[in-house]
């Protein structure tokens, strides 16, 4: 008589413990300590838990992947230059900027980032067009913005490429429509945002960009916006609306196509999550704490990370974003 194993051709792995879900994703097999078969199946795209960053703040700069982020600046107490680096379980310190600020732009890698503008309140403002580089090791300070500013979210871009566009100017508190590219040297101004904002989001490159959410006069509070619009590397284009206006929000950053925004307020906390796939945007489960003015780090909608903000009480809570999430299920045998 035939055996199962001779019909079908195939064997179940047996295994004293479960695999990770996501390394097993559609594959069965069996967990002898427990005595039960077990698959691994996609679900949704969900928000987990992950290490917490060891200084709480808000308003910081950020940048990289879920498993290689960094986190840096931000307040309170005053104007922070800590900066932590993620490993993908794990936050560790590294050395500070030179200049300690919060609302301040970044983007870039654990070996190569570049940080520009944001607000010192101990200074009187000051350092609002300064720009830094990492190297892996230490933060330089190198050509200043053209136009002081801060609450632009991300550079869309790298340490020898950028853009960012609108923001906040202060004193007078306005916001900003203005433009500026990086080349690697020195800051130039191009073509303004249509619509100027500040505490936006940024995503893309220095010739494919997306600015999503933020506010408009009277600032800093009021007119939440739901605004999108596209750079192509010479103007910017308004496109299809999100579906929650917001601002204080964070995002993933090296994406126009592929990206996720995730919290802010409009004026209350939220937790929504939505998802831009170069044409439109689509909601996702929320975030599992709603939070504002949060860190943020991905490269495209499929992962992301969360971290820090405030609920309005200051957290140093990290949340990760996976999409599918995986699970391990328990298969009934009858």
């Amino acid at each position: 008589m035939a055996t199962y194993k001779g019909i079908q051709g195939y064997t179940v792995q047996k295994l004293s413990s479960d695999p990770t879900a996501s390394e097993a994703a559609g594959q069965l097999w069996y967990n002898s300590t427990s005595g039960a078969f077990k698959v691994s199946v996609g679900i949704a795209g969900a928000w987990s838990s992950g290490n917490p960053i060891n200084t709480a703040r808000r308003m910081a700069g950020y940048g990289g992947t879920q498993g290689a982020a960094f986190i840096v600046g931000g307040n309170p107490p005053a104007s922070l230059a800590v900066h932590e680096q993620y490993d993908g379980t794990s936050w560790t310190e590294g050395n500070d900027l030179g200049t300690g600020r919060y609302e301040l732009g970044g983007n870039g890698t654990l070996t190569a980032a570049i940080v520009a503008g944001g607000y010192n309140n101990s200074t009187g403002g000051t350092g609002g067009n300064y720009t830094e580089i990492w190297n892996g090791t230490s933060w330089t300070e190198t050509a200043d913005l053209g136009s002081g500013r801060y609450g632009f979210g991300s550079i869309c871009g790298t340490t020898t490429a950028g853009v960012i566009a609108s923001g906040a100017t202060y004193p007078p508190a306005a916001t900003s429509s203005t433009c500026e590219k990086w080349n690697g040297t020195s800051w130039s101004e191009v073509n303004n945002l249509n619509t100027p904002r500040g505490k936006l989001c940024q995503a893309g490159t220095s010739t494919a960009a997306l600015a999503m959410s933020g506010v408009t006069p009277p600032y800093p509070e009021s007119g939440f916006k739901k605004l999108t619009e596209t750079y192509d590397g010479t103007s910017w284009t308004e496109t299809n609306d999100m579906n929650t206006a917001r601002a204080n929000a964070a995002s993933t950053s090296d994406s126009s196509t592929s990206a996720l925004i995730f919290g802010g307020n409009a004026p209350s906390v939220t937790g929504v999550t939505e998802s831009w796939d170069g044409t439109s945007w689509t909601e996702l489960a929320d975030l599992g704490t709603a939070v504002m003015r949060n860190a943020g780090a991905g490269a495209g909608s499929a992962s992301a990370l969360s971290s820090g903000g405030n609920i309005p009480a200051l957290v140093a809570t990290t949340e990760e974003w996976n999409d599918p999430a995986y699970t391990a299920k328990t298969v009934t045998v009858s």
